[in-house]
């Protein structure tokens, strides 16, 4: 059996600036009257956020590049707080050392980031799903290969209840089951997914072909035998895609070559 696994963040859906959405908000809530006036202090809304983003293009541009460093969820505090403060970062390695200096309760922040994501959701889940984007092509491209009887999967850093609603026709375009999402429960490296989905599906691990967009969570993947694929569209680097192709890890430039790429591969 041949399993292809997807990342859902950066590969399927844009949740880019859905994230800075709840990030700011907890952030917000969290400081109080200390908190600078990030985005004029104002506090996102589904009413107020188009407006936003125009108003603050320039904040917007950077908090996207910051973006492509994040390896951990807590990460979204560093950068909300490297905004704040109109800190220059310009590559991975600076942001690592000034999230190292930070003394913070990233564990606390999860909560509230949790708790805020799961209040706007129910607000309305409709308007929660489409403030983040979906990569059409690589919706294209699960729905061909699950026709053809290929077994997707899902390996996320998410909590698989927090995504799985929107595996629906009306929203992704296709149903999938709640345990064929493999989220940051099975592990903390999608190293240990993999491990978890061979397994499962009684496949060898170098029967499993998985895309994801950040490079840290490729590295120590390859090393099991599992095929793995840098997706060009996500959130990493122009760096980060250069040491990929040192590392002799394929990188699918564009969501477009999703489908053809995986399709050879998988052949």
């Amino acid at each position: 059996m041949k399993i292809l696994a997807v990342d859902y963040d950066g590969v399927i859906s844009d949740s880019a600036l859905k994230s800075l959405f709840i990030s700011h908000n907890a952030y917000c809530k969290y400081f109080g009257s200390e908190v600078k006036k990030n985005f004029g202090g104002e506090l996102f809304t589904f009413d107020n956020w188009e407006g936003i983003q125009k108003q603050y293009k320039k904040e917007m541009d950077y908090y996207h590049r910051l973006r492509s460093y994040l390896e951990l969820s807590g990460d979204f505090f560093v950068i909300i707080k490297i905004i704040e403060e109109q800190i220059q970062i310009k590559d991975q390695q600076e942001f690592i050392a000034y999230r190292n200096q930070l003394q913070f309760d990233y564990q606390f922040f999860r909560e509230l980031f949790s708790k805020e994501k799961e209040e706007w959701q129910k607000k309305s889940f409709r308007k929660w799903f489409f403030l983040s984007p979906v990569f059409k092509e690589v919706i294209k491209g699960i729905q061909r290969f699950t026709k053809e009887g290929q077994k997707v999967v899902i390996a996320t850093s998410n909590l698989g209840e927090a995504i799985h609603r929107a595996f629906q026709p009306e929203y992704l375009g296709f149903k999938m089951d709640i345990e064929d999402i493999f989220d940051k429960n099975f592990g903390k490296h999608k190293a240990e997914h993999m491990q978890v989905i061979a397994k499962k599906y009684g496949a060898k691990l170098n029967e499993i072909y998985f895309v994801d967009d950040q490079l840290s969570y490729l590295r120590g993947t390859d090393t099991l035998g599992v095929n793995v694929f840098l997706a060009g569209w996500g959130y990493c680097t122009k760096s980060q895609k250069e040491e990929a192709k040192k590392e002799k890890i394929t990188v699918i430039e564009n969501e477009k070559d999703f489908y053809p790429v995986l399709k050879q591969a998988l052949s």
